[in-house]
């Protein structure tokens, strides 16, 4: 496969230059991964894994090519139909339309289809459930009582993950799920749609995973390798069992009927039969890796990562970070060429089976947990990082400076306060799992290619980001961050910026909690004012570490990821949405943080003495 070449006649660099980035050079790596779709496993996707491992050979990488085998049932047909109460049954549609000015399009069309549902038939009464959330479903159950059970929910996407809504659908007693895009959220409400606007029109339709776990669903807390052992499909967490499908918008109103969409959650007069089959296997994925070893710290690792995988040919999701890792690989390779070395070493990750619930990126943390315990010092996530020109970021403490000041070379606004990274994509396994920082940004616009055949290289040059400015402007800041990061001076440090959002959450518990919530009030307080007063910790990037258990699939007890947001305290609260008693998961909580606080305030008192 043909690469676009670099300019070679330039000076020598000392260290990468962001002035080498190149706009037309990633709309054509843009277009070279979008030949076909990407659809985790699939022979086409193999061929954007080897068009990754061919740019990071071409310069200079060492090429890292990580195998597991992943549950991914391949949906094998799926079929909706309207039952009329003569015994007359109706087709509905379940595929997309292209778009006669978009070659992209009109071929390669993955099947509606939700990643990880449940197979089989159903049928039954259609309940709207509105957005799926649990009160939602309460009142349903309410006002309907026995009757609930058996129907089918038909559910607007948006609010929560999808997987929650359907979870939530099969608590309540329903047979099975239909989940649809409205126009108001990414349609015709909010302005033109495709080919006239970036919306989503009516035949539009958002596939997506329904899994409410992240990795390989057989293999919770451990790597998926061949041979691993792996649990029953119906003995995994997070898997949901009743069969669940996309719609367009076009089919939902047909099941509204003449009155359209109620304002609340009730019956509505129609039944349907959904059916979903699945071809039931392992899949083989692959994550492809390029490493460049540092200098005086190679034991020290920065990463960055993105998905590889798509839905269909998924120019923003995620052809847009791709191509922006790669073009990061030539500016990083061509320095490296000419003498530059990084004092750490630098791993561009490009991930598989994202799209299914952070799969490839999961199984690889999982694999190398513990060497990513001792030398992980920052992820970087590229996900989705083009659909429009609003510059947004996020990150945990210990990056905000370096995020701040790479910025700053690039003349990008960063607000005053940067949220910690939600659930919903790669940057979850390494702050979750390995305890490392983590931040992620990109250049954001509204559109209604979200998961659709839609998402492909015409809707992005002729709506999205046209000449590719804002992937140029996104390759930049990631020099900018990996010649920072790659500085052994430089410090990533969040030790006090945590402990100041510790204190913060626990001061937002319920006080219905019970008294061990005044507990981790008190240690948060504690480990606050340990943080103000300083330490001489060598390595802060390793302060989250103290928190994440040493078992098997042990997660950060801070923070974890709850479908595309996230919780604090996540085992104690977890128990008490679920109407159990949280004290002895606060009580462990309590003394993780006074433990920390007390290594703080000896390693203070050992400087001070020094």
């Amino acid at each position: 496969m043909l690469l676009p070449p670099l300019l070679l006649a330039l000076p020598v660099l000392q260290e990468p230059d962001p002035d080498l980035v190149s706009a037309s050079r990633l709309q054509d790596t843009l277009e070279t991964l979008c030949r076909e779709p990407r659809l985790a496993g699939s022979p086409a996707s193999r061929l954007a894994a080897n068009y990754a491992a061919t740019v990071f050979e071409a310069f200079g990488f060492r090429v890292e090519r990580a195998p597991f085998e992943a549950w991914l049932p391949r949906q094998t047909g799926a079929r909706l139909e309207l039952l009329a109460p003569d015994g007359r049954r109706e087709l509905l549609p379940l595929e997309e339309k292209g778009l006669a000015r978009d070659p992209w399009s009109r071929r390669g069309h993955q099947p509606p289809m939700h990643g990880l549902t449940g197979a089989g038939r159903a049928e039954g009464r259609v309940v709207f459930a509105g957005r799926g959330t649990r009160e939602e479903f309460a009142h349903l159950r309410e006002l309907l009582g026995p009757e609930l059970r058996g129907t089918i929910a038909l559910i607007r996407y948006g609010g929560l993950y999808r997987g929650e809504k359907v979870r939530n659908a099969e608590e309540a007693g329903c047979a099975g799920a239909l989940l649809y895009s409205d126009a108001e959220d990414d349609g015709a409400g909010r302005g033109p749609v495709l080919p006239e606007g970036p919306w989503r029109p009516d035949s539009g339709i958002q596939r997506g995973s329904v899994f409410n776990g992240d990795g390989e669903a057989l293999t919770p807390g451990w790597p998926a390798v061949a041979g691993a052992r792996r649990l029953r499909p119906e003995e995994a967490p997070g898997l949901v069992h009743i069969p669940s499908l996309p719609v367009s918008w076009a089919v939902a109103r047909r099941l509204f009927g003449p009155d359209g969409r109620p304002e609340t959650p009730r019956r509505l007069p129609v039944r349907v039969a959904l059916e979903v089959e699945q071809e039931r296997k392992l899949v083989p994925i692959e994550n492809v890796l390029g490493w460049l070893e540092g200098g005086s710290h190679p034991d020290e690792w920065i990463v960055f990562g993105g998905h590889r995988d798509a839905w269909g040919f998924g120019a923003v999701d995620n052809g847009s970070g791709t191509a922006v890792l790669l073009e990061l690989a030539r500016i990083l390779g061509t320095a490296a060429r000419r003498g530059w070395r990084p004092d750490r070493s630098i791993v561009i990750a490009t991930w598989d089976a994202e799209e299914w619930g952070l799969v490839g990126s999961t199984e690889w943390v999982e694999l190398h947990r513990r060497e990513l315990l001792g030398r992980g010092v920052a992820y970087v996530n590229l996900d989705a990082v083009v659909s429009g020109s609003s510059f947004g970021a996020s990150s945990t403490p210990g990056l905000v400076e370096v995020l701040r000041q790479a910025a700053a070379l690039e003349d990008l606004e960063l607000p005053e306060t940067l949220g910690t990274p939600g659930g919903g994509s790669d940057h979850v396994p390494f702050l979750e799992l390995a305890g490392m920082e983590v931040l992620g940004f990109g250049f954001h616009g509204g559109n209604g290619v979200y998961h659709s055949v839609l998402d492909t290289p015409w809707v992005m040059e002729t709506h999205l980001d046209p000449g590719y400015r804002n992937h140029e402007r996104a390759a930049r800041l990631a020099v900018r961050l990996a010649v920072l990061l790659s500085r052994a001076g430089t410090r990533v440090d969040g030790i006090a910026g945590w402990a100041e959002r510790i204190r913060g959450a626990a001061e937002g518990l319920d006080p219905g909690w019970g008294p061990g919530r005044d507990e981790v009030l008190a240690a948060a307080e504690a480990l606050s004012r340990a943080a103000r007063e300083g330490s001489s910790f060598s390595h802060p990037h390793r302060f989250l570490r103290f928190f994440v258990p040493v078992e098997e699939g042990g997660r950060l007890r801070l923070w974890q990821s709850s479908g595309y947001g996230g919780l604090w305290f996540p085992e104690a609260a977890r128990l008490h949405r679920a109407g159990s008693d949280p004290g002895e998961a606060l009580d462990r909580v309590a003394r993780n943080l006074r433990l920390v606080a007390a290594i703080l305030t000896s390693k203070a008192e050992a400087a001070a003495g020094d």
